[in-house]
């Protein structure tokens, strides 16, 4: 600390000004000051794009394996699989309005196909089989009970909430009102599921036995897909342009964006983000690393489409 630059411009300025006099303490304390800040801006939430801009294709879900792979749907035919050091390529195509995603427990990509009212499996080598074909209503999200290898899934088109046993069995976990195309879901860490809306700015929580009750008020506007760690839920802002973050008491909190739509990498207030909707949190790294996929147009009905994937990097604290 003592041969910082800032001690040492400090330094010149009380040798050099006869108008300015710091006791040793007060200097000290200028100095901490000044080294706090900078530690304080180095440590904001950031993001940074991963890819380029894609052309011809529009978000979906986001999801990451075990080993770190990133599975990105299209809201089209295809899902890409990108390395964490930004590699992509199309792991599945043929698919039906490929949106919300998830892995199961035996390392298989769950992938919801919105048009197609169905659900495909795909095996870790990118095969693909059919795993659910009727009993859905425009699926979106997919969240995997890890006890039991159970799958649910949001109905945008039915409100409803369907449970799918592990040999493809649909049977309805809810339906409510409250639901205004249930886009997102996600488990806590003790077995409740959570909801948000595509249609309003709502989170709802779904208790085991189906039971659906207000959670949290979000943005202004509507929402995309929701994750879990540990103690809270990062949650895409999809028609605000921004990013939350949830606690299990509700307390919401936005971590990035102001609500102008843009592709602006950088930290705090200086990142900007355009309709970002698929949102998944990094197993790996000792930083905490969430990422995304945005739609880069100025509006969601604009052609031709584009879409870029991105990473954000949480602030240590988080």
């Amino acid at each position: 600390m003592a041969n910082s630059s800032d001690e040492i411009q400090l330094r010149t300025l009380i040798k050099l000004s006869p108008f300015f006099y710091f006791s040793r303490s007060r200097a000290l304390l200028f100095v901490l000051a000044l080294l706090f800040a900078a530690a304080s801006t180095r440590a904001q939430t950031k993001i940074r794009s991963l890819t380029n801009v894609i052309d011809g294709h529009a978000v979906g879900g986001v999801t990451i394996d075990l080993v770190g792979n990133i599975y990105v749907a299209d809201f089209g035919d295809v899902v890409w699989k990108i390395t964490p050091e930004g590699k992509r390529h199309v792991f599945a195509s043929g698919l039906y309005g490929a949106s919300g995603n998830a892995i199961d427990n035996e390392g298989n990509l769950l992938q919801s196909n919105f048009y197609g009212d169905s659900i495909t499996k795909i095996d870790r080598k990118g095969q693909a089989q059919p795993f659910v074909t009727s009993g859905l209503s425009g699926p979106v999200g997919i969240a995997v009970n890890r006890q039991t290898g159970d799958v649910y899934v949001a109905n945008c088109r039915g409100n409803s909430i369907a449970k799918i046993a592990t040999d493809g069995t649909v049977s309805s976990l809810t339906k409510s009102e409250l639901f205004k195309c249930p886009n997102g879901i996600s488990f806590d860490g003790e077995g409740n599921l959570y909801v948000v809306n595509f249609r309003d700015n709502k989170m709802l929580k779904i208790d085991p036995k189906g039971v659906v009750t207000p959670f949290a008020t979000i943005s202004e506007k509507g929402l995309g897909h929701l994750c879990f760690k540990q103690d809270r839920f990062y949650v895409t802002a999809f028609e605000s342009h921004e990013i939350y973050e949830v606690t299990l008491n509700g307390i919401v909190k936005r971590i990035l964006g102001n609500g102008d739509r843009g592709i602006v990498d950088g930290a705090g207030a200086k990142a900007r983000l355009s309709f970002p909707d698929g949102i998944a949190f990094s197993p790996w790294g000792r930083r905490r690393r969430l990422y995304i996929n945005e739609y880069v147009n100025d509006s969601t009905s604009s052609l031709p489409r584009r879409t870029i994937i991105r990473e954000i990097v949480l602030e240590p604290n988080k």
